[in-house]
């Protein structure tokens, strides 16, 4: 009897113990859980708050004025954009610390003794490179003419071409244009926005023919109008494309 009851004791005791272990077991489970959830928490915030918009000064004697700390020129124009008879200037800078961050565009307006800054824009313009390293586009380009500033971007890959247009209008510079190519196997795409008069053509040509036939739709689409500090030509034209390009 005595054997018996020191069995069921010795038994009990065990098994309060394994319990207080699954217990403590589970409770360091829930603690690590936590700890990674919170790292995975941080570190989703931190990828989001990765780009810091740079601060520009208000006005410059001269372009390379308004270049912050940890940037440079990528691409740069001057010629008279407001058609006021002074040289103005258009720049495009890259971070060169992170040369696939967001590009800004600056629109700088001469003042005679030195620049204001009328615009910047973070869409204008793609980043430079992909997250691979590769660049997004072999040629790229930016110019004041006529008074109007055309940025082109061009790649014989998927990115294809792109080619935006703004000009003043009533006191704002605004997107007037936008036109892109694209090359896919047996056939061109060629893509002419009129922003202003929302007419949005589309020319397919099919290259697996010897005289390469073509195809011109032509449709009305009409937008608000876009400020060039607020214009993202690329998002754009997607847009345009899933409303009326098929």
């Amino acid at each position: 009897m005595k054997n018996l009851r020191y069995i069921l004791f010795t038994l009990t005791t065990l098994m309060i113990f394994f319990a207080c272990q699954n217990k403590n077991e589970q409770k360091t489970e829930e603690v690590l859980d936590t700890i990674a959830h919170a790292s995975e928490t941080v570190a989703q915030t931190e990828t989001v708050a990765h780009f810091t918009e740079p601060v520009f000064p208000a006005s410059g004697k001269k372009a390379s004025d308004f270049v912050p700390a940890n940037y440079e020129i990528d691409m740069e124009t001057e010629a008279d954009l407001n058609q006021d008879g002074l040289g103005d200037v258009a720049l495009v800078l890259i971070n060169i610390k992170d040369t696939t961050a967001l590009r800004p565009t600056l629109v700088l307006l001469n003042q005679g003794k030195g620049y204001k800054l009328y615009a910047k824009s973070f869409s204008a313009v793609e980043p430079k490179y992909r997250e691979d390293g590769f660049q997004i586009y072999d040629y790229e380009n930016i110019v004041i003419d006529s008074g109007k500033l055309v940025i082109s971007m061009q790649a014989t890959g998927p990115s294809g071409t792109i080619e935006s247009t703004y000009a003043f209008i009533d006191g704002d510079l605004v997107l007037s244009n936008i036109s892109t190519f694209n090359m896919g196997a047996g056939g061109q795409t060629e893509v002419k926005f009129d922003v202003l008069k929302g007419i949005y053509e589309k020319t397919d040509i099919n290259t697996m023919k010897e005289d390469m036939p073509s195809t011109t739709t032509t449709k009305k689409y009409k937008i608000p109008k876009v400020l060039f500090k607020d214009s993202d030509p690329g998002e754009i034209m997607i847009k345009a494309y899933e409303k009326v390009g098929d």
